[in-house]
């Protein structure tokens, strides 16, 4: 993504409490640059529904993508994982596993980044050596329920990763997005999964937000936007 926790922190300035909630973490490689980046009026929530990335989150000697230790991840008590897809509802939803077949194993036990509760469509198409051939029942969780549960009622900066669910997770945080202060989220002009919003639709939704960063990527229409509260 084209920000680093490094430019949250400036981004947020001196605040006696910050929460961050990082919705599509993976295997915790911005998760720990969050830590680092950070004191201890700091603290993270990440989700992710993906069985390696719960793994890789939540059990002592594993090791992200680039072979970093993750323990961190599992002894600071400033992070809380908690293995949620992310959407509008309250339930079950079916999670469609991504596989990366350029690893040497086929990349059944190798990093999965592209896995949602969407259909894959123009995804297909840009990078065909990952393919969505293995699904699984993941728990549903709404972040408004979410924050409802923890007894949290303002999110400094909002972090997401969800290939092509924003819709989903917005249409589920109607009241947090109230009082939270920063959005950050992937977006593509030309979906690559079924019904992926576009910027202009993000535009739309976040109403209450300003676009005050715009990320292109190199090698299709999309990018990164980071939005402010009014």
């Amino acid at each position: 993504m084209g920000l680093n926790p490094w430019h949250v922190k400036e981004l947020l300035g001196e605040r006696d409490e910050i929460t961050v909630f990082e919705v599509g973490c993976a295997d915790g490689r911005d998760t720990k640059q969050f830590l680092r980046a950070f004191g201890d009026n700091f603290e993270i929530y990440t989700f992710d529904p993906e069985p390696l990335n719960i793994l890789a989150m939540t059990a002592l000697g594993q090791k992200d993508a680039v072979g970093e230790s993750n323990d961190i991840l599992v002894h600071d008590n400033r992070h809380e994982f908690n293995p949620f897809a992310i959407c509008d509802f309250d339930g079950k939803i079916t999670f469609k596993r991504s596989r990366d077949t350029g690893y040497d194993d086929g990349g059944y036990m190798s990093p999965r980044y592209s896995g949602s509760i969407k259909d894959p469509v123009k995804q297909l198409e840009g990078w065909p050596h990952i393919v969505f051939d293995e699904v699984v029942e993941a728990e549903a969780r709404r972040l408004d329920t979410f924050c409802e549960d923890y007894l949290i009622n303002h999110i400094d900066f909002l972090w997401m990763d969800v290939q092509g669910a924003e819709g989903q997770v917005f249409a589920g945080a109607t009241e947090i997005l109230k009082n939270t202060d920063y959005v950050y989220t992937e977006y593509y002009n030309v979906p690559m999964y079924d019904g992926q919003l576009n910027l202009e639709d993000l535009k739309q939704i976040l109403n209450e937000f300003e676009l005050i960063g715009d990320y292109r990527y190199s090698d299709c229409d999309g990018g990164d936007a980071l939005f402010r509260k009014k």
